[in-house]
């Protein structure tokens, strides 16, 4: 009789199990059903109900080789990522660049034309020898505001040489400017009409530099344009050149991932599929998490790249302001350029009386050649009216914004991604990587001792990170440019020290506030370093 009842119990405890694994398998394809409209909706087919439950995630719905399809995809996500906002900031700086250039290139024609404008109505009877010298001049102003890759603030030979290109040819501007002046405003009268010989334009122009006939007019346009121009390259190149870091760092995101990181960030975001759970029902990822995965995956960027770029985005700034905008600024001095030439015949015109003296003891006095052409109607009435090409203000004003927030670049993108709705802030009852509970794992702060502990993306030290270096010792470089340029104006505010700035490590982690959502690049506020204990 016991016998008859225990091989009874046995068969009712069978056929339960039985049906508990139908019900469980009905569940599970059930769930699998669920997900596997997701999955092919990113070109995951080899989905389904498996015998073959994967090794990283565990679930029903994902054999070892859908894992891996899932692995390479959210890889590639991450990727994705880094590109969107690299790629980002890099049309800013490239665009910048652009519409900075062909501000400056505008205002230099038209203030060409003012030019041709103010001397064809004042000083009329110096325009035909006066106009070639004019355009000569702002041709070469134009030559050097034009940036080519040729410009290099490495050894700094390029921006002698064109500082002296230049130079000299606002030197020789003025040298063979002095005899048309002379002749033409101080020498002439209505009674008195002719052409001087060349031997004795030779001289005049022998003693330019004695006779100094505009006073310091041309030493202060000399000082000011060459010094403007020049920032003016340097901007232009530190935003270029910049740019080309961005461009060096998005080819290295692939290369860069370990197999560690693409573990977790499968498990991150494919995992609670592969377990059933459908993308619009899926759990929120445990903040805590997300942080640690992100930042492990980005701490070679964040460690070694953040604090170097963020020293050129000072740099940049403080260049912006101090003289790109300020008075002496490029754009400011253009504009005066017309109204500094006209000054200096002025000058000429006042010390008249005196200024022939000194000529006629260097030269003597000129017997005149017959005039070449008799004087006609004025040639540059086209001129009469020139109205300044709008400033590029609010262009440059987005630029300041935008570049200030992309300071510690890398540490924010992972703040942007992890402080989402998709995240659970309190690591309570979220996907931790492995199930939906409480995260209890420290969040690591962003530097790279801290990184070597982190709990899911450990930094791997015996990773190649020669490029890396070769990426910051060019952002050191373009730095240097600017902060060395910077300390030839007494006017500009003290540069750190490159190394000091480089020895900044960032810091933070826990909870985080992003100003405004709709920034790409959010200036943070972090405190503390957190746990996940929730």
């Amino acid at each position: 009789m016991q016998h008859h009842q225990h091989q009874h119990s046995a068969a009712t405890h069978h056929r339960r199990r039985l049906q508990r694994d139908s019900r469980a398998k009905d569940t599970a394809q059930q769930q699998c059903d669920a997900v596997k409209g997701y999955f092919e909706s990113i070109d995951i087919r080899s989905s389904g109900l498996y015998n073959e439950k994967g090794a990283i995630c565990g679930g029903n719905c994902c054999n070892n080789a859908t894992e891996l399809e899932l692995r390479d995809k959210a890889s590639g996500k991450f990727e994705q990522l880094l590109h969107h906002h690299t790629s980002s900031l890099r049309g800013i700086l490239e665009t910048t660049a652009s519409q900075f250039q062909s501000h400056v290139l505008e205002l230099a024609e038209q203030s060409e034309n003012k030019t041709l404008t103010i001397f064809s109505k004042v000083y009329s009877r110096m325009v035909p020898l006066a106009q070639r010298l004019i355009h000569q001049l702002y041709t070469e102003l134009i030559n050097h505001l034009k940036y080519t890759s040729n410009y290099s603030s490495g050894q700094g030979n390029s921006i002698l040489n064109s500082q002296s290109s230049l130079e000299e040819a606002l030197h020789g501007f003025f040298e063979q400017l002095f005899p048309v002046a002379y002749h033409h405003v101080v020498h002439l009268s209505k009674n008195n009409y002719g052409e001087l010989h060349e031997d004795y334009i030779n001289c005049l122009k022998r003693n330019f530099d004695e006779l100094q006939p505009f006073g310091q007019v041309p030493k202060e346009v000399q000082s000011k344009l060459l010094q403007s121009v020049r920032m003016s390259n340097i901007f232009m190149n530190a935003l270029l050149q910049s740019a080309e870091v961005l461009s060096e760092t998005d080819a290295l995101y692939g290369k860069q991932l370990t197999d560690t990181c693409k573990l977790h960030l499968l498990k991150m975001h494919y995992c609670p599929n592969c377990n059933g759970h459908p993308e619009h029902g899926r759990p929120k990822i445990c903040y805590s998490y997300c942080m640690n995965v992100m930042r492990g995956c980005s701490a070679k960027y964040t460690g070694l790249l953040d604090s170097p770029w963020s020293s050129v985005v000072d740099a940049l700034d403080n260049l912006v302001t101090t003289h790109i905008r300020s008075d002496s600024g490029i754009i400011s001095f253009i504009k005066q350029l017309d109204s500094k030439l006209s000054e200096a015949i002025m000058k000429a015109m006042e010390n008249g009386a005196e200024l022939e003296k000194k000529v006629k003891k260097a030269c003597g006095s000129p017997n005149l050649l017959p005039p070449l052409t008799a004087e006609g109607p004025d040639t540059l009435q086209q001129h009469t009216s020139v109205k300044w090409a709008s400033p590029p203000d609010a262009a440059i004003v987005h630029f300041l914004s935008t570049i200030e927030k992309s300071k510690e670049f890398f540490s924010n993108i992972v703040y942007n991604y992890c402080d989402e709705d998709y995240t659970q802030h309190d690591d309570h009852l979220c996907w931790t990587g492995n199930r939906i509970g409480d995260y209890t794992q420290l969040l690591m702060t962003p530097s790279t001792d801290t990184q070597r502990y982190n709990p899911e993306v450990p930094l791997d030290n015996d990773s190649q990170l020669s490029q890396f270096n070769e990426l910051v010792d060019k952002l050191i470089k373009i730095r240097q440019s600017i902060g060395v340029s910077q300390h030839t104006n007494s006017n500009s505010a003290p540069m750190h020290d490159v190394q000091s700035d480089m020895g900044h490590e960032g810091s933070g982690g826990g909870s985080s506030q992003i100003n405004d959502d709709d920034e790409e690049y959010g200036s943070i506020h972090a405190s503390g370093d957190g746990s996940g204990d929730g």
